[in-house]
């Protein structure tokens, strides 16, 4: 079973992922986080943030998550995941593939901006901003729609995705 996360630089999935992993973790043994940061690092160093090439990364995320599942890992991957086809793949490939979309008001994600890449951008600095130069495609039908404008924390958005999760029985 996959649970991925996805929204746009700044919507909280990382700490949001971070919190479901430490907390489904007491009960099950079997379970991975995967961040979509850490992953370019490890698996995508080779690549730029063109267009090409974060279709290129995230295609190899998909075909690892879809390789842990496969062998009967529960992974929780948060990354932005903007490519439609791409979650469309995940959808018919991953058995078990749950898409939480967190999404965040543009105002509220300029103000976060916890790694500076919107101000950067403003300053035209950098580019290649998901949701500036290069269009966000929001997912059609997810799993779970999470809005994070700051009226909840974290932890509490966590518990209500366990709350989902085990009312709808995706886990034991």
């Amino acid at each position: 079973m996959v649970i991925w996360l996805i929204g746009k630089s700044g919507a909280g999935k990382s700490e949001i992922g971070s919190k479901l992993y430490t907390e489904l973790k007491k009960e099950i043994s079997n379970i991975v986080y995967l961040d979509g940061d850490e992953l370019r690092n490890a698996i995508s160093w080779d690549l730029d943030h063109s267009k090409e090439d974060r279709y290129k990364s995230e295609k190899r995320r998909s075909q690892l998550c879809r390789l842990l599942s496969n062998q009967g890992i529960i992974v929780i991957c948060s990354a932005l995941s903007n490519s439609p086809d791409l979650r469309e793949w995940n959808k018919k490939n991953i058995r078990n593939y749950h898409e939480i979309y967190i999404r965040v008001k543009k105002g509220i994600l300029y103000q976060r901006d916890s790694k500076s890449l919107y101000k950067k951008y403003k300053d035209k600095k950098i580019k290649n901003i998901v949701g500036e130069d290069i269009p966000f495609y929001e997912p059609d039908n997810p799993w779970l729609t999470i809005d994070n404008n700051g009226d909840s924390t974290p932890q509490k958005i966590v518990n209500t995705i366990i709350q989902i999760i085990k009312k709808d029985k995706i886990i034991d």
